[in-house]
């Protein structure tokens, strides 16, 4: 299974560098317009959701950062094909079920924190 965005890891750090939770970005975010609550900055966080284009300026905004800034750093030496497919691939966990990736049991150990 591969990954469905690759702006999800810069924006949880810009986030953490703002010393934000999820439920304060979707704030900022809704203020400027879009409609998007903590749950779905969680899935984009998680790369679990596609990000289209246009939203991509709502994260630029709401930032203050380029559009370049969401994206992770290529190595220009390398292929482009490959960079990109190692970059949307997830990886398992040692000693876990290959059918469970990192992505995954984060969200099962927020669940049951938010459930119990």
């Amino acid at each position: 299974m591969k990954y469905l965005n690759m702006i999800g890891p810069q924006v949880r750090k810009l986030r953490y560098t703002r010393q934000w939770s999820q439920n304060t970005l979707s704030t900022k975010l809704q203020l400027l317009g879009w409609d998007i609550d903590r749950v779905s900055v969680a899935k984009i966080e998680s790369r679990l959701v596609h990000v289209d284009d246009y939203e991509l300026l709502y994260f630029v905004r709401v930032f203050n950062i380029s559009l370049s800034d969401l994206f992770p750093n290529v190595d220009r030496e390398r292929g482009i094909h490959e960079v990109l497919t190692e970059l949307m691939q997830r990886t398992t966990c040692a000693g876990h079920s290959p059918k469970k990736t990192v992505p995954h049991q984060m969200i099962v150990r927020l669940q049951r924190r938010w459930s119990g």
